[in-house]
């Protein structure tokens, strides 16, 4: 994976408007600026667009949100396996947080201008496809990005803080070799399992050797049996059809005992009919005569439904003056209410206007005078306020100035500081014993060993002096700074406050103003009616309509005579007389009814007539059928022997059936016990083959098997390329050598991983080594492992980015890194390196530098 640009967005400390970041025609550059500005955080952002994960580890993906933004962006344009691809991924808050991931690839694209391409998209149905498809183009996960092309900070001596008997485990990790701690333990998972199996097997074919032992073979008693069962069954044929004929008669029998009974039945019946009939027919006899009777009465009831009827006439007559007159009286209870509420109507108005004009209105606009003169006396303030800011700005340019020479002083008095360190370290080289000329590196006699180091005590005696000039002015500027700037601040403090109160006291009283004038246009318009309204209600003229309509309706009412006292009089009479309606109904429907009476009392003396004849025939057919049920108990008994000898029968047959189940069950156990022992020992000798192949597969995925050839077979191939760049960075006075074993005391072997260090004093353990020297041994020992790891995956690494502190070297140290470095640019598209000190961005010709401001990080490509 070969970086073009990068862009992005809201991302952890970049905010917007952050240009795009184009690493097209760099190829070693360095990623430079103070710590915390954002420099790892450019990293964070190309592994995350490509993988979704940062250094952090954190899953809390609204963390990489810049504080106060909803969402942030991330998109990178690089090349891989010779196609140009975009990768764009989002992170929104929204919710519980949304991820979206986007891929294209960037068809016809100029080596110049990646902008120019054509974006031929290749995103994935889902994220996690997405996801897939940029890890199959890149080439590798981020594990493997991050312990191969990404050397990062603090993690060069990851394994070299280990004990020496721990390094190979580590070694083992940063390889990759922990897969064969899984298979292993699935071997010895699947091991012991065959394990299990066995001893499965084994019981289960002790139970069915055991099944056959207690098991008897049946076949002599089974054929005795079966002799038996075919007598009984012949017996039990001919006992069956002699009871199934004994059967079908007594059934014949039970069907005419069934069909007495129910002539028995039948006979009650026709004697309950006979009696309804007679009964209804008495009935019919006594509603005739009733009939009869009332119709002698229908002339006096007929006169009294005329009298009911000319009683309603008149009822009816004063319920239409009465709904006139309450249809009257109802209009006019409204037209009395509609003048009542136009004088309580005209009577508010009256007061509310005259509460606006007396109580509201005119207090307001006689304070116009007292308004208008106040604004004019604020005028004046607000003038002299603003010649006193005008002061304060000009008192902070002289702290500002102040302010800037107390950062000079700073930065002087920061080299004089590092050049008197360097001189300390000068001064101690020309103390040891094989001291060495500092211009052409010739070793030096005692005498100029001694001139050279009175010169530089000289040199630092100077600075010492220098430092403690430096230090007086310093405070002095200081002290100076902080006075005119507490003061500066105290000014524009109160000056704020000042300001607040006169804006807030000049918007009051332009309100105030406002407020009169508005008063003063209403007043002209309110007195005009509030006068014409109190003259309206003086002289009563208002509701003019409704008073004429109420005189109308008094002469209607008058006119329509209508008496309450002839309205009940009317309704009683018509109360007392209903009594005749009803008899007259009654005498109707009587009369409606006689000639169905008539035919009733014809039909229910047929029906008893009929009944008596259909009551004698059937008594004589009960006389029948009980002469022909004589015989049954004999019947009855004969057919009970016989069913108890089918019974018996049947019985010795499930006896003998139960019994040849029970033996056909034993040979059947018998005949599954030999297959069972059978199959079991097929599948045991299985299970014996397979537990050695994962016996000796757990012994192979052990540390001392596969792990151990491959670190065995790993190990020159890192001393080599170590050594390689460990010489460079030394002038081959340095190499490493890696040993997996040692032999102990008592001559046993145990793994190990020990780092011995030769150089021109001789072969010591890695542990002796500090500072520079451990650094430079730690770095080649990284990149080393780097290219080890990727070439055992299969990958390749056209990037490197070495993300790494560089304050432990002195500057030869340091210039031979990145001698180093660039000696290894024949091998990496891109190289970059990441540092926070000067003198060493200084030794790069391209410098990605970053820089913190208010509005969030900002980054910029500079060529020296």
């Amino acid at each position: 994976m070969i970086p073009l640009k990068l862009t992005v967005r809201n991302f952890l400390c970049y905010r917007e408007n952050v240009p795009p970041l184009d690493w097209r025609g760099v190829h070693i550059a360095c990623l430079c600026g103070d710590n915390g500005h954002g420099k790892s955080a450019l990293l964070d952002a190309i592994t995350w667009c490509l993988w979704g994960q940062a250094r952090t580890g954190s899953r809390n993906y609204d963390a990489l949100i810049a504080h106060g933004a909803s969402e942030c962006r991330v998109e990178l344009d690089f090349e891989a396996q010779g196609q140009a691809y975009r990768a764009i991924r989002r992170r929104s808050r929204s919710g519980r947080g949304q991820s979206q991931a986007d891929l294209f690839a960037l068809d016809d694209a100029d080596a110049d201008n990646a902008d120019s391409a054509t974006a031929r998209p290749l995103t994935g149905n889902t994220l996690q496809e997405t996801n897939a498809r940029i890890r199959q183009i890149v080439g590798m996960d981020y594990e493997t990005f991050v312990n191969s092309a990404f050397l990062a900070q603090g993690r060069s001596d990851e394994f070299m803080r280990k004990s020496a008997s721990e390094r190979k485990d580590t070694l083992s990790s940063i390889l990759g070799l922990d897969l064969y701690e899984t298979l292993q333990g699935a071997a010895r998972e699947r091991r012991d399992g065959q394990r299990a199996e066995l001893a499965r097997y084994d019981d289960a074919i002790a139970q069915c050797r055991a099944v056959l032992d207690n098991t008897p073979d049946p076949a002599g008693e089974l054929a005795e049996l079966d002799a038996g069962f075919n007598d009984l069954s012949d017996q039990l044929v001919a006992a069956s059809a002699d009871w199934e004929r004994l059967r079908a008669s007594t059934a014949r029998l039970r069907d005419r005992q069934a069909e007495l009974e129910a002539i028995e039945e039948s006979i009650a019946a026709l004697a309950a009919d006979i009696a309804q009939a007679d009964a209804d027919a008495e009935q019919a006899r006594r509603r005739i005569a009733d009939t009869r009777a009332r119709a002698d009465e229908s002339d006096a009831i007929a006169a009294g439904v005329a009298q009911l009827h000319a009683a309603r006439q008149r009822l009816q007559e004063q319920e239409r003056l009465r709904s006139e007159y309450d249809r009257i009286q109802s209009r006019r209870a409204g037209l009395q209410r509609a003048v009542d509420q136009a004088a309580a109507q005209l009577h508010a108005q009256c007061d509310a206007l005259a509460l606006r004009v007396y109580d509201e209105l005119e207090p307001v606009v006689e304070q116009f005078d007292a308004v208008a003169n106040r604004l004019n006396a604020l005028a004046g303030e607000e003038t002299e306020l603003a010649r006193e800011q005008d002061a304060t700005a000009e008192q902070d340019g002289t702290a500002q100035q102040l302010q800037r020479e107390l950062v000079a002083g700073e930065s002087a008095l920061e080299r004089c500081v590092a050049e008197g360190k360097e001189l300390r370290v000068r001064l101690t080289d020309m103390q040891s014993a094989d001291a060495v000329c500092p211009l052409c590196g010739t070793p030096l006699s005692e005498d100029a060993c001694e001139g050279i180091v009175a010169h530089y005590e000289n040199q630092i005696e100077l600075k010492l002096r220098q430092h403690q000039e430096l230090t007086a002015a310093n405070a002095e500027l200081s002290r100076k700074w902080a006075a005119l700037n507490s003061d500066s601040e105290k000014r524009r403090s109160a000056l704020s406050r000042r300001q607040a109160v006169m804006q807030q006291e000049r918007g009051r009283l332009e309100q105030q103003r406002q407020q009169c004038e508005q008063a003063a246009q209403q007043l002209e318009t309110l007195r005009p009616q509030l006068a014409a309204a109190e003259q309206s209600l003086e002289s009563g003229g208002f509701a003019g309509a409704e008073r004429a309509e109420l005189a109308t309706l008094e002469r209607a009412i008058a006119e329509l005579a209508y008496d309450d006292a002839a309205r009940q009089e009317a309704f009683d009479a018509t109360q007392s007389l209903q009594h005749w309606e009803s008899r007259q109904a009654e005498l109707n429907a009587a009369l409606a009814t006689l000639p169905g009476e008539e035919a009733n009392l014809r039909r229910s003396e047929g029906q008893a007539a009929r009944g008596r004849a259909e009551l004698a025939e059937a008594q004589a057919q009960r006389a029948e059928y009980q002469a022909a049920i004589a015989g049954g108990p004999e019947l009855e008994r004969r057919t009970a022997a016989a069913a108890q000898s089918v019974a018996g029968l049947q019985r010795e047959i499930a006896e003998l059936s139960q019994r040849r189940g029970v033996l056909q069950a034993a040979a059947e156990r018998r005949r599954q016990a030999e297959d069972e022992i059978g199959r079991l020992a097929a599948w045991h000798e299985k299970a014996e083959l397979e537990l050695g192949i994962y016996s000796e597969l757990f012994n192979a995925f052990g540390r001392s098997g596969v792990p151990a050839m491959l670190i065995d077979g790993a190990v020159p191939a890192i001393e080599t390329e170590a050594n390689l760049l460990l010489g460079r960075m030394t002038d081959q006075r340095m190499a490493v050598q890696l040993e997996t074993q040692r032999v102990n005391q008592s001559g046993s072997i145990s793994e190990t991983l020990d780092i011995l260090v030769s150089d021109e004093l001789g072969t010591r353990a890695y542990e002796v080594f500090s500072g520079g020297e451990a650094f430079r041994i730690n770095l080649a020992l990284r990149i080393a492992l780097s290219k080890i790891l990727a070439r055992r995956m299969g990958v390749t690494l056209p990037t490197l980015f070495i993300d790494e502190g560089f304050g432990t070297q002195d500057a030869a140290g340091r210039e031979r890194i990145v001698d180093t470095i660039s000696a290894l640019q024949d091998q990496f598209e891109k190289i970059i390196v990441i540092t926070h000190l000067d003198d060493l961005k200084n030794l790069f010709d391209v410098h990605i530098q970053v820089e913190k401001f208010d509005a969030g990080s900002q980054f910029q490509l500079v060529a020296n």
